[in-house]
Formats: structure tokens, C-alpha cells, sequence
């Protein structure tokens, strides 16, 4: 038996979900930082592989990536990198959450993809 009150209460309660998010992105695209990455070229990718088991994922998640942006990588107009260096035994060497010359990579990107990083637990040295 098909429940159509639940389905219709199903559909307005996505429709309310999908108005809000459109009104979010109308506000987004007003903001004056809003960034129109269709006239960007090459729009740039940083990957930030993590440590422990970050850079499996990263690995597979760039994988996943350049298969989906095939014909753009191909175009010239996306380009995928590595930036290196957000460790935990570099990040605790600078004694900062994101060392300062990994900081001034990240910021020559358009989008960053980072893969997961140890949290230092109290007492960590």
C-alpha cells in the first residue's frame, strides 16, 4: 500500500530544503567575494594528502577526480596538484596548525580537496 501522505509530506519537505538552498546560493553569488570559476582557466587543484591514512584517500579521491574532469584536464582548463607538507610531524616541527609555507601553496589554489590529519590529543609532545 503507497502512503501519498507520507509522500507528499516527503515533497514539501524537499521543496522546502531545495528553496532554501537556492536562496543560499543567490546569496552566495551576490557576496563580493563570489568566485565564477566558468571564466577562471585553469581553474587549480590542490590536493593536500594528509598523513596517516590521508594519502590512500587522497590518492583515490584524485583518481576519482581526474576521471570525472577528464576532458577539462585534457582542455588545459582544470589542473590537479599536490601540496605537500600538512603532516603531523610537520605541522608539529612549525608547532602550527598549518605550517607557513603550506599556507602560501594552499592560497595559489581555486578549490582544495585535503585528506584526513592526525589530531594532536593534549600531551602530545
Amino acid at each position: 500500500m503507497i502512503d501519498r501522505t507520507a509522500i507528499e509530506k516527503a515533497k514539501e519537505h524537499f521543496g522546502k530544503l531545495l528553496e532554501a538552498q537556492m536562496e543560499r546560493v543567490t546569496r552566495l553569488k551576490a557576496a563580493p567575494d563570489w568566485v565564477d570559476y566558468s571564466r577562471i582557466s585553469p581553474v587549480k587543484i590542490g590536493i593536500l594528502p594528509g598523513d596517516g591514512i590521508g594519502p590512500f584517500i587522497a590518492a583515490e579521491a584524485e583518481r576519482v577526480l581526474r576521471f570525472m574532469l577528464e576532458d577539462e584536464l585534457k582542455k588545459g582548463k582544470v589542473q590537479i596538484d599536490t601540496i605537500e607538507g600538512l603532516t603531523i610531524e610537520n605541522r608539529a616541527a612549525h608547532n602550527k596548525a598549518i605550517p607557513d609555507d603550506v599556507l602560501e601553496e594552499i592560497k595559489k589554489y581555486h578549490v582544495t580537496l585535503k585528506g584526513p590529519t592526525t589530531t594532536p590529543r593534549k600531551g602530545d609532545p
